[in-house]
């Protein structure tokens, strides 16, 4: 699988972006009542994940950083163009992994706007968005994936 990431990764990290074929996005909620969400076989379905790794020096303690980003798309879909509520209907995520308590966690994304095209086995995407609960590293992400 070949990648292109167009948009600019934060400094001091690594970016990737993961296109995972036949699968789905199952949004759960803890006891605690956190988001996180599982992967589910769906052969309609495909999921893009969008990761930020900081680099942590060695023998740093509770310095890893990740931001990432998950949707879903139909498999079947040739282009996709959805604006703020509408991002529901691609189940997207946004994860924030640190020691910084409190804001943490998977949080649904419900303002910004995607676009995506489907074809000849390449998804390419343009997705600009906003989490209110927490920071966030990244606000946009371009990439293609082959």
């Amino acid at each position: 699988m070949a990648v292109t990431i167009e948009s600019v990764c934060p400094d001091n990290g690594k970016c990737s972006v993961q296109l995972i074929k036949n699968k789905s996005v199952d949004i759960k909620m803890d006891g605690l009542g956190s988001t996180y969400y599982q992967l589910a076989d769906d052969s309609s379905k495909s999921v893009v994940i969008y990761e930020y790794n900081r680099d942590v020096p060695e023998g740093l303690q509770d310095g890893q950083h990740k931001e990432e980003i998950i949707f879903e798309i139909d498999n079947k879909a040739s282009e996709i163009a959805f604006s703020d509520g509408d991002l529901s209907n691609v189940k997207m995520l946004f994860g924030r992994h640190c020691f910084c308590r409190g804001q943490a966690g998977y949080f649904r994304v419900n303002k910004g706007n995607l676009k995506l095209t489907q074809k000849d086995n390449v998804v390419s995407f343009n997705l600009n968005f906003k989490v209110t609960e927490v920071p966030q590293l990244f606000t946009e992400v371009k990439a293609v994936v082959k």
